[in-house]
């Protein structure tokens, strides 16, 4: 798997080759806890049979596609990304298991759903990369039927941990990570407020601490040490010793990498 950048996920009709970013997806998705919160947010929003669902961020349909049989037979799935690539991906894999899901390229902000259309409105590890995350949750609420629930896992970067020895190489690297990844780099503190404001109810928060495959967490913090480099927050030096770090723990099967998710469910 090759290195890969958070902020390509903004963009990812701009990138030279998908895989990577699928893989990468594909390895973080099967994380244990994670599941457990998409599990959580399933009984917390309702999720069965003659439900709809929509899917925002869904990217290549990881998720999409495990909820459409949560659903049927009579209910429905759709699924809106702003990536061609990734809807293509998403039609692509739903074909092959003869699944049928509205697949649609569309943005967060502006769904092209008409208002009170779903049962469910979800979205992960989306929030974090708009400008305007109010502006998705109203969208989100806009679409969803009075009664309807909303479901959102997203990631604090502010919790992320590794356990190379030079802690002040890692608090710089870190800090460099937290403050140039993503646009919302701690969104579950101001996220709760969101729903306030816009008048959601039974709002309910859950968390879970992932811990990263060695492989990931390898491909993972080497991007880091070298993004931090790049932005001088690193001298050249102390990314070889990152690097060698991270070479040596993963080696040793000892590398040890986490970050806090949490899942906020409301209703309409």
């Amino acid at each position: 798997m090759d290195d890969i950048s958070l902020k390509q996920f903004t963009s990812m009709n701009d990138a030279s080759d998908a895989t990577p970013y699928v893989k990468a997806l594909e390895a973080f998705d099967g994380i244990e806890p994670l599941q457990e919160l998409k599990a959580i947010g399933h009984r917390r929003t309702g999720i069965a049979p003659g439900r709809s669902v929509l899917d925002v961020g869904c990217g290549f349909a990881l998720e999409t596609l495990r909820l459409a049989p949560m659903v049927a037979p009579s209910g429905t799935v759709a699924g809106i990304d702003k990536s061609d690539d990734f809807i293509t991906a998403a039609r692509s894999r739903a074909a092959k298991e003869s699944l049928q899901i509205d697949f649609r390229v569309g943005e967060a902000d502006a769904l092209p759903y008409a208002d009170a259309s779903f049962d469910c409105v979800r979205a992960e590890r989306l929030l974090i990369y708009l400008d305007d995350p109010a502006a998705a949750v109203r969208e989100m609420q806009r679409v969803a039927r009075p009664g309807g629930r909303i479901a959102l896992i997203e990631p604090d970067f502010s919790t992320t941990t590794i356990n190379l020895p030079n802690r002040a190489v890692v608090r710089r690297a870190l800090a460099h990570e937290v403050d140039t990844a993503v646009v919302n780099s701690w969104l579950p503190g101001p996220l709760r407020d969101i729903l306030v404001d816009l008048g959601l109810n039974e709002i309910t928060i859950d968390t879970r601490v992932l811990i990263f495959p060695q492989d990931l967490a390898a491909i993972y913090y080497s991007g880091i040490g070298t993004h931090a480099a790049e932005a001088s927050a690193l001298s050249s030096d102390e990314r070889d010793e990152w690097n060698t770090g991270i070479a040596q723990l993963k080696a040793a099967g000892r590398l040890f990498g986490t970050i806090g998710y949490f899942l906020f469910t409301a209703r309409v």
